[in-house]
């Protein structure tokens, strides 16, 4: 009987095949982007239950500075993409300094860009992996508290 369970089961499995596969694909993504968002967050609990140390404040937001569009050339052959970037300041920052200087920026968002594929752009993942990635980028040029964010404003691919 058991055996007769087992088979009837396997048959279930492969007619459900695509659909269940699809659901638990769906299901590992969502629990890998709901863990990152609670260790990107400093969830409320560390090992053994303690509280984890707060990392240093994030500066204070300040004006956006629109850098216009940038058209990249992807990793894919003849895929390009639209890109749109602003840069949140913070408080302290001084936005003509900065804006003097955002072709340093753009350039590490050109070479950046210009190494993904057409899918990783699309996906969410994909687009904060790129705004954390550019993050980082502006504020080894410009400071920690100068830039508090880079944003994506507008993302099209062909």
């Amino acid at each position: 009987m058991a055996k007769e369970t087992a088979v009837a089961q396997e048959g279930e499995v492969k007619k459900k095949g695509k659909g269940k596969l699809i659901g638990i694909v769906l299901a590992v993504v969502l629990a890998g982007v709901g863990a990152k968002f609670t260790v990107l967050s400093g969830g409320k609990a560390g090992k053994g239950g303690k509280a984890t140390p707060a990392a240093s404040p994030a500066p204070t937001p300040g004006p956006v500075i629109d850098l216009g569009d940038l058209t990249i050339n992807l990793a894919e052959q003849s895929r390009y993409a639209l890109v749109g970037l602003a840069v949140e300041l913070g408080k302290t920052a001084n936005p003509e300094t900065i804006t003097a200087q955002m072709p340093l920026l753009k350039d590490a968002s050109v070479r950046k860009l210009s190494g993904m594929s057409a899918a990783t752009l699309l996906s969410q993942a994909g687009q904060d992996q790129v705004r954390a990635e550019l993050t980082d980028q502006a504020q080894q040029i410009f400071g920690k508290d100068a830039i508090v964010r880079v944003l994506l404003t507008e993302v099209v691919v062909q």
